[in-house]
Order: C-alpha cells, then sequence, then structure tokens
C-alpha cells in the first residue's frame, strides 16, 4: 500500500510540474530585443486582435438630431457622454467609500476561521495504519477602545478628501462646458472663413475679370492679368485651407462631446445679439467671488484639511492603544486504524478567551517620527500650493476680464475696418474699370478687404470665447436645473 501511494504521489508532483512549466512559458512577456525595433505582442495574446468592446460601445449610441445643434445641445449631449466629468463621478464615488474604510475602524473587526486537516501514518512496528481527522472552527473579535484621536482623524482625512473630489468633479464639470463652447465658436468661425473665403475667391474673380478685359481692348498689359490671376489662384489656396480647417474643427467638437469624429456634426448659428455691454465696476470685488466659487480652489482647500487630518492620524500612532476582544473555538478530532469504524479516542473540544490590551510601540527606529514629520511637511507644501493656486485664479480673473473688454473694443474697430475696406475696393475696382488706379491698387485693396472680413470673424469669435473664459474663471459658468435643459449660465 505504501508503495502505491508513492507512485500517485509521483504522478501528482510530475502532472503539477509540467502544468507550472506550460503556464510559465505561455505568460512570459519580453520586450522588443533591439531599440529600433517595434514590440510584437506574443502569440497567445488574443485581446489586441479581438473587436474594441469600448469603441463598439461608443458607435452604438446614437446621437440626438436631425436638425443643426445649438450651443444647448452640443452642452447636453457632451454632459451626457463625455468620459471626463464620469471619471471624474466614479472618483468622487471612490473617495465616498474610502469613508466607510475610514469608519469600519470604529466598529468590532471580527474574524472567522475552519479548517479540516488529514494526517497519515504508516506503524511498521504496530502493523497497521493510523488515521488523524481534525475539523476545528475558530473566531476572533477585537475593539479599539481608546487610540488618542487617530480613528477621529482618519475619518476627518476621508472626508474632506471625498470633498476635494466632489469639488474636483464640479471643476470637470465647468471645465467640459468651456471646452464645449470654445469648440462649438471655433466651429462656427471656421465656416464663416469658409464663406470669408469664398467671398474673397469672388472678389479676385472680378478682379481678374477686369483686367482681363481692359487687356481685350488694349487698355492694361498682360502683367497687370498675371497679377490678378496671382491674387485669384491665391484666394483658392487659402479657401481649401478654409475648407480643411472645418474638418479640424468638427473633429475637436466631436471629441469634447464624446462621439465619433466621422458622426457627421452640422451646428447652428449663434442666435441673439453679441453680449457686448458686460461691466464691472469692482474688478477686485468679482475677484473676491471668484475665490469663493471656484470648485478648484474649493477643492484644494478641503485638500488642505485633508492634509491637517493625516498629521493627526500619523501623531496618534505614536501613543499607546487600549484594545479588547475575544475568541470562541470548537476542534472535532478522531483517530482511527486501517478502518474508519475503528475509531478511538475521539473528542470534541471547545472553549473562549477574552482580553484587554494596551499596545504601544514603544521604539520603530524613529519610523513613526518620520511619519509625523512627513505629515506636517505635506500640510505646508498643500498650503502653499493652495496660496499659490489663490494668487493665479486671481490673475485669472483680472487677465479673462480684460481680455473679455479688449475683444468688445477690436469687435466694434473690425467691424468699421470692415465697412471702410469694403467701400475702398469698390471704389478701387471702379476706378480700375475707368483708368484711374492701377491693378496694384485694386489689389490692395482686395487683399485689405480679405484681411478685414477674416478680422471681423476672429473678432465675434474672440468675444463670444472669451466671455466663456471669463465665467469659468470666476466659477460661473453650470447648467440651468430649473428647467433641466443644459444651458450655460453666467
Amino acid at each position: 500500500m505504501a508503495g502505491k501511494n508513492i507512485i500517485i504521489r509521483g504522478a501528482v508532483f510530475a502532472l503539477g510540474m509540467t502544468a507550472l512549466f506550460f503556464v510559465t512559458a505561455c505568460s512570459a512577456l519580453k520586450t522588443s530585443p533591439e531599440p529600433d525595433r517595434m514590440w510584437a505582442p506574443p502569440k497567445w495574446e488574443k485581446t489586441t486582435k479581438m473587436p474594441d468592446k469600448v469603441w463598439s460601445s461608443i458607435r452604438s449610441e446614437e446621437i440626438n438630431g436631425g436638425e443643426p445643434l445649438t450651443l444647448v445641445g452640443l452642452v447636453d449631449i457632451a454632459l451626457q457622454r463625455n468620459p471626463s466629468t464620469r471619471e471624474a463621478w466614479e472618483k468622487a464615488r471612490a473617495a465616498q467609500m474610502r469613508i466607510k474604510e475610514a469608519e469600519g475602524k470604529w466598529y468590532p473587526q471580527v474574524t472567522a476561521s475552519m479548517s479540516s486537516t488529514y494526517n497519515y501514518l504508516h506503524a511498521d512496528q504496530l502493523f497497521r495504519d493510523l488515521n488523524q481527522a481534525d475539523d476545528s472552527v475558530e473566531g476572533d473579535a477585537t475593539f479599539l477602545v481608546l487610540d488618542l484621536g487617530g480613528r477621529a482623524a482618519s475619518v476627518k482625512e476621508a472626508k474632506q478628501t471625498m470633498i476635494a473630489a466632489n469639488f474636483q468633479f464640479n471643476q470637470t464639470f465647468q471645465d467640459l462646458l468651456l471646452d464645449t463652447e470654445t469648440a462649438y465658436y471655433n466651429l462656427y468661425s471656421a465656416k464663416s472663413e469658409v464663406e470669408a473665403a469664398e467671398k474673397n475667391v469672388e472678389d479676385a474673380h472680378m478682379s481678374l475679370a477686369a483686367a482681363e478685359q481692359k487687356l481685350k481692348t488694349g487698355l492694361a498689359i498682360k502683367l497687370d492679368v498675371l497679377q490678378a490671376r496671382a491674387k485669384y489662384d491665391d484666394a483658392l489656396y487659402f479657401l481649401e485651407g478654409a475648407r480643411g480647417a472645418v474638418k479640424a474643427a468638427e473633429a475637436d467638437l466631436a471629441k469634447t462631446i464624446g462621439v465619433p469624429a466621422d458622426a457627421g456634426l452640422e451646428i447652428s448659428d449663434p442666435f441673439g445679439e453679441i453680449p457686448i455691454n458686460i461691466t464691472v465696476e469692482d474688478i477686485g470685488g468679482l475677484i473676491e467671488e471668484a475665490l469663493k466659487k471656484r470648485p478648484d480652489i474649493s477643492a484644494m482647500r478641503a485638500g488642505l484639511r485633508a492634509k491637517e487630518a493625516a498629521v493627526v492620524v500619523a501623531s496618534s500612532d505614536m501613543w499607546p492603544t487600549l484594545n479588547i476582544g475575544g475568541s470562541l473555538f470548537a476542534d472535532d478530532y478522531k483517530y482511527y486504524g486501517s478502518e474508519k469504524d475503528d475509531e478511538t479516542n475521539p473528542g470534541w473540544d471547545r472553549g473562549y478567551s477574552g482580553y484587554v490590551s494596551v499596545d504601544w510601540n514603544v521604539f520603530d527606529g524613529f519610523s513613526n517620527y518620520a511619519k509625523v514629520k512627513e505629515a506636517k511637511a505635506l500640510e505646508r507644501a498643500e498650503r502653499e500650493r493652495l496660496v499659490q493656486a489663490e494668487l493665479a485664479a486671481s490673475a485669472d480673473v483680472w487677465t479673462k476680464y480684460y481680455n473679455y473688454r479688449t475683444a468688445v473694443q477690436k469687435l466694434g474697430f473690425s467691424r468699421a475696418l470692415y465697412d471702410t475696406s469694403t467701400e475702398a475696393y469698390d471704389l478701387a475696382l471702379e476706378s480700375y474699370d475707368n483708368g484711374l488706379k492701377s491693378i496694384l491698387d485694386l489689389l490692395q485693396a482686395q487683399t485689405d478687404l480679405a484681411q478685414a472680413r477674416s478680422k471681423l470673424i476672429g473678432s465675434r469669435r474672440d468675444v463670444f470665447v472669451t466671455l466663456a473664459e471669463l465665467a469659468h474663471s470666476t466659477g460661473s459658468m453650470n447648467v440651468r436645473e430649473e428647467d433641466n435643459a443644459a444651458a450655460v449660465t453666467r
């Protein structure tokens, strides 16, 4: 019988070693053998060849539409589909669970274990086999009675961390609103640039036609036609560039709202008057309001309070703790010979115990002392980081407000420039037809008009974007809740 057991154990060992070798060989990963060669995944790696479930889920979601999307509609899609807010939300939920983890120290810690043991012995002197079976169950409970503030500080640290995470979620929310507005106005401006480029092509064609007509009548030279044609070709060149910029702007907007780049987004033009009448009497008051409302500043303040609590947690580890506990156990055992019904000395033991203990890590090589120093240094660093952020926030509000004021002024000047350039081009074309101006005068007027169109479009965009940036810098971007519609408010 002993020889039979040895054979069985040898077979099991060989099978286990074979399985271990197979798993090790299959799971081995190596980097590229040379720095100038791309890495290739091993043949057993299947996930890289399987369909991407994440991308499939993105493709499967339909975009609300059919009609051109307004800014409100784009914001609504972004809030539903952009992954940045969902990522921040999940992190906030994880921070909430860390509160539960910290609060768990206020409850008794209960553990239970169960084991079953079998022992075999071949006793040659007794001419028999001996067997032992032992089944045991054990439960322990420990409760921390006193730790001089460590548990309470851990809960406070977790709560402040959760508050910071939720404020950071709000900041991500506002960042998404700003990004959506900016991408929308960039696309709108890009489309406007295409319209302007098409008008530039029309103007260049008119100049070319005028030069060709005068050449036919002998009132112009071929150089005039060549210069006009060069301007016409240049206008076509910029038209193609403007069309390419539209495609890039469409891709940026699609990425911002969380849809594939080839979704075919169509947007409507902004409606209403351009907001140019916003003034602030007290820029200092606007800064003070921003420091109260900005979620990123509030998140850092909560982070500082979490670091302060971490100092208390580290300090409490240097002092003794008071614990109470107890345990219960039960043990069922039996001995028998070759036949299992030949039982001898079966037994069933049970018992319990309780204790009160004071635990104090008197000396740990200054490890806890270093942890306290580290926690205090991190607290001071977080405080200075908050100071730096508040100073940056005040400068941000100041800069964004005057950027908006500058954009409003430039819009007024660009409108005047466009009106003047339009009139100048019309007069230059008429004067060239009548022989009062040269082709160079006409082409210069044409160039000035093209630049004026571009400046007017850029100025309109700048007013919208700088106003959105001002609202973002003051922490005032939000979504209306009274009608459950996504709309940017300031």
